[in-house]
């Protein structure tokens, strides 16, 4: 045998050397699930505005109510303090009104007047006595005074601007500066008249009165009339030394509103103070009056008036 056929031959014989490779190992199989982030504590999911609303069931139990739960916060007046009362209004029960006191003046002793139910007074400086010259006077506008029967407010003001001045500078003398104007107090309609009297005795300053009737006339009904409480007057007295405030005046006349005193209060329950069978009260105390005075207890009463423009008793 032959060296070429030998080495055929052994190479036929030997397996084929076969080189490796070693490759990068392949990267691991993607998990199917994704884990959810760690739970934060007391932060609600986010809401999604586009997710259909959860359907009501009709037959599911109501909530029950919780009287110790804040209240909605759709109720905007809910909790809410109660309006605070005007500054310097004053209510008037008898005369079914309430105003505001002008600056610099006081409410008086309306027992003491002949029309209305309510009375202002100057208020002196301290120390000086008190003034008799002005004064005004608040009221229900009903048949008592012959304004009363006009129901054209602006009629209603001129007739009381005439028979008050009569009636509080009964001297001789001629009208001067006389104005009318209309006022709106809250859109309650009203009317005002304003004139001067100069007095034939050249002694005498000036008088002046403004008057205004607010509201609506009641209708009449056959041959009975009702009562006009749902009407007001005012009427201002002055002279040139303290002369009407026309601004101030119709300011006044416009902060009119009716008002309507409150209910009683309730009948207190048995055992309660008040209540019959009560027990008495103890011996030598003060009997108590509706308001929760002493009965007894004097009250004080603006200074008396002097005769002249001042409304007498």
């Amino acid at each position: 045998m032959s060296v070429a056929a030998g080495a055929g031959a052994m190479a036929l014989s030997l397996p084929l050397a076969v080189p490796m490779a070693y490759a990068d190992p392949p990267p691991p199989t993607p998990a199917t699930t994704t884990a959810a982030p760690p739970a934060v504590p007391n932060v609600p999911a986010p809401v999604d505005p586009n997710a259909a609303p959860v359907p009501v069931d009709p037959n599911a139990a109501p909530v029950p109510f919780n009287p110790f739960a804040p209240p909605s916060s759709t109720d905007e007046n809910a909790g809410a303090p109660p309006p605070a009362p005007e500054p310097g209004r004053v209510n008037v029960p008898a005369g079914g009104f309430s105003y505001v006191l002008p600056a610099g003046w006081t409410a008086g002793d309306a027992s003491r007047i002949s029309y209305g139910q309510a009375v202002l007074l100057k208020t002196p400086a301290p120390g000086q006595p008190p003034i008799t010259d002005t004064s005004i006077l608040l009221g229900k506008l009903d048949l008592r005074l012959f304004a009363g029967a006009e129901p054209d407010n602006q009629k209603a003001a001129i007739r009381l601007a005439s028979d008050m001045g009569e009636f509080y500078m009964p001297f001789p003398g001629t009208r001067i500066n006389q104005e009318t104007t209309t006022l709106d107090a809250a859109g309650m309609p009203g009317a005002s008249a304003y004139y001067e009297v100069k007095f034939t005795d050249t002694n005498k300053p000036n008088g002046q009165i403004w008057a205004a009737a607010l509201g609506t006339a009641a209708l009449r009904q056959g041959a009975a009339t009702p009562a006009q409480t749902n009407r007001w007057f005012v009427v201002w007295l002055g002279s040139v030394n303290n002369p009407v405030d026309k601004a101030a005046a119709k300011a006044l006349a416009e902060s009119i509103r009716p008002y309507a005193p409150p209910p009683p209060p309730a009948a207190p329950a048995p055992g309660e103070p008040g209540a019959p069978g009560a027990a008495p009260a103890a011996p030598g105390a003060a009997p108590a009056s509706p308001g929760g005075s002493p009965v007894g207890v004097p009250v004080p009463v603006a200074p008396e008036n002097a005769p002249g423009m001042t409304p007498p008793a």
